[in-house]
């Protein structure tokens, strides 16, 4: 489903971009060369980093582990009628 999203985002913005450059194209064809190639390279280096920052390793994704011992831990959620002024259910 993510990729769906990927496309419909890029897609819609190839579509502007293409617009904008005829639009230039139209208007100025000598000048809007170097104005496209700038943002050809723009892109291109924009998809290099979001490939490098996409292959960057993350936290996992795998409890600590599976008897739930991150919860006696102090930062854990006080058990019901813990707390004063509060009477257990």
């Amino acid at each position: 489903m993510n990729h769906i999203w990927l496309f419909v985002v890029a897609g819609g913005a190839a579509v502007l971009g293409l617009a904008l450059a005829v639009g230039m194209i139209t208007q100025d064809p000598r000048r809007s060369v170097g104005a496209m190639i700038g943002a050809f390279l723009i892109a291109i280096l924009a998809m290099i980093g979001g490939l490098y920052v996409s292959r960057a390793p993350t936290a996992p994704i795998v409890p600590p582990d599976r008897e739930g011992t991150d919860k006696a831990l102090p930062a854990a959620p006080a058990p019901p009628g813990a707390l004063p002024g509060h009477d257990s259910q």
